[in-house]
């Protein structure tokens, strides 16, 4: 039976890295060092490999999700029907508890990610957000250093994970859907520059509640972008680049059946998307210029999203757990931009998310939508079984252009899993079916970051099916 102590501390922890399986060091002066991580290795086979549009075919005003122009079947090509990944993340850690109670702590996680191989280890990061080359510059998932004491709460100040992402990810990857729940909707999953406030847990009989506050930013998004470029009147292009800004509040409830928690994330400022995992990044500001002028910009608005989360576990007994997410996402729309170099337009910089036709210079459309998850696991000593689903609700929106919309979708895994403690305590193995089908052929959902997002095109299949074997070692 799961107890309230279990349940906190899960919420505590990174993604996949269980402190169990952490090597541990302590000197004489009572520092503690910690590494810990996890290596995962995944094979892929769909029933019928996926259409791709070339490149060429989702230019500037085209988008990734071709809502303007949607080429014929003939005009695409396909992918493989197989698949292969690999993904590893290190940990390291230090620590120190003071005579008067006091923790102090320096973390710094990072993960890398090879879509080709899964012999391919240690080649990209996971989620790619910065161009510096120096070790302090790089795609950390996490990189803070932190304050505590049991009866005041704590202080983390650094790049951390959102809780709306990392949360989400920790209920949805036990019933295979990590990247189903996780990965989509309107949240951000890497925060370059946070600060974190956590309250102690406060507990009435009952069971325990702690709240937390996130204060997110990161520096204005100035890549391949002229800043230099007048207008008619020789004043600068505005609006200009903006430092994004976010806010995030968590709260989390649990007894000794239950783990519930609240995440509500609100953030202005930044590039926008339905990529839930990707990190908090500037808006280019609009450095584009209204059609037929080549010397007015066009003063698309400053972009804004947020995402409200529900989420959690119930335990009836201890062979089996419900797991359960309701989701609401909220975008103001971002009109797609582009950096003119002479003639050339430098797409992919800022594409852009639920925009109008070009008469309305491609201005963005608020749009609101609500998804659910619900999962179910059975333990049996070494065995667990799962069967789980994510449902992609249709949008709210007025955009007279089709970008998704009207679109819902469906997504069910079946899996098993067993943990292999004769060869490494923290090596399991996987496999899973997978069932995916939208209600209409046309652009995916607005919740999800594209239209291959759960395997077929949903320009051209209305459904698809595949399977999963993986390994994951967790140290």
């Amino acid at each position: 039976m799961p107890t309230s102590t279990r349940a906190f501390s899960i919420a505590l922890m990174g993604t996949f890295a269980a402190a169990s399986h952490a090597v541990t060091f302590q000197d004489e002066s009572g520092n503690k060092y910690e590494l810990a991580g996890f290596a995962k290795a995944e094979w892929g086979m769909a029933g019928e490999a996926p259409r791709l549009v070339p490149d060429n075919l989702s230019a500037y005003t085209f988008d990734n999700r071709n809502a303007l122009s949607k080429p014929a079947a003939s005009q695409t090509t396909r992918g493989s029907k197989s698949s292969e990944l690999s993904m590893q993340q290190v940990n390291l850690g230090w620590s120190r508890e003071t005579d008067a109670a006091i923790g102090l702590e320096a973390r710094v996680a990072y993960r890398w990610r090879s879509g080709e191989s899964a012999t391919d280890v240690f080649k990209s990061p996971d989620v790619d957000y910065t161009s510096g080359s120096s070790i302090f510059d790089r795609d950390y998932m996490e990189k803070f250093v932190g304050i505590s004491r049991p009866d005041l709460g704590a202080i983390k100040l650094g790049t951390q994970l959102s809780r709306s992402w990392a949360r989400s990810d920790s209920f949805s990857y036990p019933i295979g859907l990590s990247s189903q729940w996780a990965d989509s909707g309107a949240g951000f999953g890497v925060l370059p520059h946070a600060l974190r406030l956590t309250s102690p847990a406060f507990e009435d009989g009952t069971g325990k509640l702690s709240a937390e506050l996130t204060l997110g930013g990161n520096e204005r998004n100035t890549n391949m972008v002229n800043q230099s470029r007048l207008t008619s009147n020789n004043t600068p292009f505005s609006p200009n680049p903006t430092r994004p800004r976010l806010v995030e509040l968590f709260l989390q409830y649990s007894n000794q059946k239950n783990l519930v928690e609240l995440t509500v994330l609100s953030a202005s400022g930044a590039r926008q998307s339905s990529f839930g995992k990707s990190a908090l990044v500037g808006w280019i500001g609009d450095p584009d210029t209204l059609p037929g002028a080549s010397t007015e910009p066009r003063r698309a608005g400053k972009p804004s999203q947020s995402v409200v989360l529900l989420q959690g576990n119930h335990w009836p007994n201890a062979e089996n757990m419900l797991t359960w997410g309701v989701r609401r996402s909220q975008w103001s729309g971002s009109a797609a931009s582009c950096n003119y170099n002479g003639t050339q337009c430098l797409f992919g910089m800022d594409p852009g998310f639920n925009y109008g036709p070009q008469s309305q210079d491609y201005r963005g459309y608020r749009a609101k939508t609500w998804d659910l998850m619900l999962g179910w696991t059975s333990y049996a000593g070494l065995y667990n079984y799962t069967v789980g689903g994510v449902y992609f609700g249709k949008a709210d929106s007025d955009n007279p252009i089709e970008w998704g919309q009207s679109n819902s979708a469906l997504s069910l895994n079946l899996g098993v899993g067993r943990k292999i403690p004769e060869v490494s305590k923290g090596l399991s193995a996987s496999a899973g079916l997978s069932y995916s089908r939208y209600n209409k052929l046309g652009p995916a959902p607005l919740s999800m970051p594209n239209n291959n997002f759960l395997g077929p095109n949903s320009l051209y299949d209305r459904s698809g099916y595949g399977m999963t074997v993986g390994m994951t070692w967790i140290f």
